[in-house]
């Protein structure tokens, strides 16, 4: 089955997650700018990227390598489009995160936001935390559930909605879990609640030493 994220323009994306009704993308940035201002990485990706959402966030004297991972071609292209230069080095790689084709040499950070909820959970996990340095950290933000609310909100962005059949929102602990079985150590968590009431779990795991 095609994935629906190749269908869904970027447009439509970004202009849904910016909607005061939706505001996810405020949020996602705003938690980026938090782990990169408490942890000073020198290298960081960010998987699922989109057009380079949070890419901004990114102090550039700080963090000189930048590594975006999307799903999408035409995302990425928009991201080099936007940022190419900004950073001492910038990779983007169009790959699966749960998949075999995650290959770029292992960062000091991986952000991986409302990422988890497509994907096979042991299989993303294993892989981001195999492409994070020994002391580095991965940070992640799940969507939990909200009575009264949909997976997906409704938008003018209609092509969202494609998303909602293959969405599956995994609860903090299952993920801790499979952290934990990994040898993952939970740094922290924290409850999100936006103004319309949709919430979410920020959580960041230390990557041991591999020896």
């Amino acid at each position: 089955m095609r994935n629906p994220w190749l269908d869904i323009p970027l447009s439509d994306y970004e202009g849904h997650m910016a909607l005061p009704q939706v505001d996810q993308a405020r949020m996602l940035a705003e938690q980026l700018a938090t782990v990169l201002e408490l942890h000073r990485p020198c290298s960081v990706a960010l998987i699922g990227c989109a057009g380079g959402n949070g890419f901004e966030r990114i102090d550039p004297h700080a963090t000189s390598r930048v590594v975006g991972v999307d799903i999408n071609p035409e995302y990425l292209a928009t991201a080099r489009r936007r940022f190419d230069g900004v950073f001492d080095s910038l990779e983007l790689l169009c790959a699966d995160a749960q998949s075999d084709e995650l290959t770029f040499e292992p960062v000091d950070l991986i952000f991986a936001a409302l990422v988890f909820e497509y994907a096979d959970p042991r299989a993303m996990l294993r892989n981001l935390a195999a492409r994070t340095r020994p002391g580095g950290i991965l940070a992640a933000v799940l969507q939990l559930p909200t009575p009264g609310k949909t997976l997906v909100t409704p938008t003018p962005f209609t092509s969202l909605g494609k998303l909602a059949p293959i969405m599956a929102l995994l609860p903090p602990e299952e993920l801790i879990g499979e952290a934990r079985v990994g040898g993952l150590k939970l740094c922290s968590t924290q409850r999100i609640e936006l103004p319309r009431g949709k919430r979410f779990q920020s959580l960041a795991f230390l990557v041991p030493d591999r020896a």
